[in-house]
Order: C-alpha cells, then sequence, then structure tokens
C-alpha cells in the first residue's frame, strides 16, 4: 500500500459511497486507475466491503447496552453464537478472554425491552450476565492505522 492507496481507504472509510470519479480528484487519478486500486484493495482484504451504518435512534432503539457474559460449562460456544444471531437486539458479540465468555452489544427501545432480552440470552445458556448502559459514543473508524 502506498500514500496513495492509504488516502483512498481513508475517503472510503469516510463516505463508502464515494464515486471514482471524486476519488480521483481528490487524489490526482483518473477514475479508471481509483477503480483498479479499490478492486486491488478488495482483492488484497485491505478493504472488506462497504456496508450502510443504520440509524440505531431513526429505528426507535434509543438504548444501548453491553453485557458481559459468562455461559454455563455444557453449553456449546457455536450453538448458543448460532442462536444469539436470531435474537434481533443484537448487534454484535465478541468472545473473549478474562472473565467472561461474551461481549454482546445491544439495541433496545427501553429497559422493558433489556429486560426481556436478558431473560433470553439466560434461556440461551447464559449463567451470569452484567450489563451497562451506553451514555454516548466515541467512534474512531481505525484509519490511524494507516499511518506510514
Amino acid at each position: 500500500m502506498d500514500e496513495i492507496d492509504r488516502r483512498l481507504v481513508t475517503e472510503l472509510v469516510g463516505d463508502g459511497r464515494c464515486s471514482y470519479q471524486e476519488l480521483g480528484r481528490l487524489v490526482h487519478l483518473s477514475a479508471n486507475s481509483v477503480a483498479d486500486r479499490v478492486r486491488r484493495l478488495r482483492r488484497s482484504g485491505v478493504v472488506s466491503g462497504f456496508h450502510a451504518e443504520l440509524g440505531l435512534a431513526a429505528v426507535g432503539r434509543t438504548l444501548l447496552a453491553l453485557s458481559d457474559t459468562k455461559l454455563h460449562p455444557e453449553v456449546d460456544r457455536i450453538g448458543f453464537e448460532r442462536e444469539l444471531a436470531e435474537v434481533p437486539q443484537v448487534l454484535a458479540a465478541t468472545h473473549t478472554t478474562g472473565e467472561y465468555d461474551y461481549q454482546i452489544r445491544l439495541a433496545c427501545r427501553d429497559t422493558e425491552e433489556l429486560e426481556s432480552v436478558v431473560d433470553r440470552l439466560r434461556a440461551l445458556g447464559v449463567r451470569e450476565i452484567h450489563s451497562r448502559i451506553v451514555l454516548s459514543e466515541v467512534t474512531f473508524r481505525g484509519t490511524g492505522l494507516l499511518a506510514t
């Protein structure tokens, strides 16, 4: 990856819908050259996809929670993950080392819905759960990793 690739990736992280023409203007290359570079970045795995970002508040999911969970010892991790994928409030689950097995990121309408999700998680084999409400977030897109 050269400096032009880094600039392209930085721009795409900020706006995945940026046109090749606009990217070309930013890095002083033709749209075709930019398209070739972006295809190469995708093939190499540097860029893994382009995604829409869901506005959680706009769809009524204003309560975000982080739940650290421990599974019962007999629970199959792969089966748990498969069942967890069916819980619509789950945004992400991270299998971790340390005291807890997973950190689960949840988007709920209110505390009543969070309580029902916690009950559902227990039914899936969670023996211990510690949840925290997210007050605010500071998001970093990881483009600092591209520095030379």
